[in-house]
């Protein structure tokens, strides 16, 4: 099978192109060659191609059976807006893969994607989300709660001002961790699975931010004191926030903070597609 990856060389998309690249035929798009070279363990069925904003073009010349977009940034920059990356290259993506009638196109979402979010990170999924329903195509968008492995960013995060911080503060709120692995497994049994449709991908343990965040700290090996703050308490912090060079938390993920980052049970799970699911709190 031929399959065409766009935002493979990130976190999760490692564990994507790595699992699939034995079997299939990948063509991996990337903006750095050298990272994608490190990333790509089996390079024999790899083929990088550089990444331009005409992503249709790559679609129809590349022709793959199947399109996984994985494309997504947490914070807007200079050249790349929410709206850009999570609406713009997915229209793109999906008019390419309409044109050459793609089996199957794969959108990695987000829980708690929606319209009407006062998050632009959350309307933009959301619109993201609406092209490829209403494109035609035989689709799967996956929604998942904070993804744990060992390159969550989370980890690096939390070294990183560990630096500086004698404790951290965490929002009072409840979040569902789903493996890395699972992640993974899901998008590939989906290749073949006649199913379309939305999945909510969560572990099986609802915990607080501040068990979250004793965890991650634990798991990089740094003691330090977590504090439970109500989630109005970061909105007056946001301020003096702005003024790191890269700022803990921005006003956007302030909003993505005010529903629970928990499933819904209102759609298909990772237990519904794989049959059981992993601890998200063991991926050594």
């Amino acid at each position: 099978m031929k399959i065409l990856i766009s935002g493979g060389t990130g976190f999760v998309g490692r564990y994507i192109v790595n699992s699939l690249c034995e079997e299939h035929q990948i063509y991996l798009l990337a903006r750095d060659m050298n990272k994608a070279q490190k990333v790509v363990k089996c390079k024999k069925n790899v083929t990088l191609i550089p990444f331009v904003e005409n992503l249709s073009l790559i679609v129809k010349k590349s022709k793959p059976d199947v399109v996984i977009n994985l494309l997504g940034i947490l914070k807007e920059e200079r050249e790349n807006s929410f709206y850009k990356v999570h609406v713009e290259f997915t229209k793109a993506l999906v008019d390419g893969a309409k044109d050459i009638e793609v089996k199957k196109f794969i959108q990695m979402s987000a829980l708690g994607a929606d319209k009407n979010s006062k998050s632009v990170y959350m309307r933009t999924k959301a619109l993201g989300e609406e092209y490829v329903i209403n494109s035609g195509l035989e689709y799967a968008i996956f929604r998942p709660s904070i993804i744990l492995g060992k390159e969550q960013k989370l980890f690096y995060d939390l070294k990183k001002f560990s630096k500086i911080a004698p404790f951290f503060i965490a929002p009072k709120g409840k979040v569902q961790p789903v493996n890395i692995y699972d992640v993974r497994d899901c998008f590939v049994k989906e290749l073949d699975s006649p199913n379309s449709g939305i999945f909510e991908l969560c572990g099986d343990k609802v915990v607080s931010y501040k068990y979250l965040f004793k965890f991650a700290l634990d798991y990089i090996g740094v003691k330090r004191p977590v504090v439970e703050v109500p989630k109005g308490f970061l909105l007056f912090l946001l301020p003096f926030f702005s003024f790191f060079p890269e700022p803990p938390m921005t006003k956007d993920q302030y909003y993505m903070l005010q529903k629970d980052n928990v499933c819904s049970g209102d759609f298909p799970g990772v237990k519904d597609i794989l049959g059981s699911v992993r601890d998200a709190f063991r991926f050594d």
